[in-house]
């Protein structure tokens, strides 16, 4: 008897290799011994660290520029952990200015609210380090590392804005 009889819903497949191409997973038929190329990555300016709901413990390092907060896998900090109320897109985004050194939270326009502090956040905010971002039933605390005290600009010579993983 073959599945088609059968009426459970949509099934997923997972093809190995086929990933999208934010995946940056090692080819696992690969032969191994060879070296991987070092990997680049920017330089952190912070970190946002799920506290309370689904996925405490989990944690995510800021970048300068936007990053956007959802469930969806695309999204720069995704919070796929189980909770629904989260939308799938741009739910809120955390944006970090090197030239002024501040962090701002921003809501997406979603249905359900983004808090900071307790407090909805209806526009663009100025984020502190400490502060904590509920959406849904998950709270998150941000952690600041840049600041007016330091960042990476500063550091900077040659206009290298990567630094090698190896």
């Amino acid at each position: 008897i073959g599945r088609a009889t059968r009426r459970a819903g949509r099934v997923k497949t997972r093809l190995l290799g086929f990933n999208g191409p934010q995946a940056q997973s090692a080819d696992p038929f690969a032969a191994s011994g060879t070296p991987a190329a070092a990997a680049q990555s920017e330089f952190p300016v912070g970190w946002l660290a799920v506290v309370k709901g689904p996925g405490r413990g989990a944690a995510f390092t800021l970048f300068s520029g936007v990053a956007q907060i959802g469930r969806g896998q695309d999204q720069t900090i995704a919070l796929d952990f189980g909770d629904n109320s989260i939308s799938r897109e741009n739910h809120a985004a955390v944006a970090y200015d090197g030239e002024q050194r501040k962090f701002y939270l921003g809501h997406g326009g979603k249905a359900n609210l983004v808090r900071r502090n307790d407090r909805p956040v209806l526009s663009t905010e100025e984020l502190k380090s400490g502060d904590l971002i509920r959406i849904g039933e998950t709270t998150l605390r941000f952690v600041a590392f840049c600041d007016e005290s330091f960042d990476w600009t500063e550091q900077r010579q040659g206009g290298m804005q990567h630094a090698t993983v190896g």
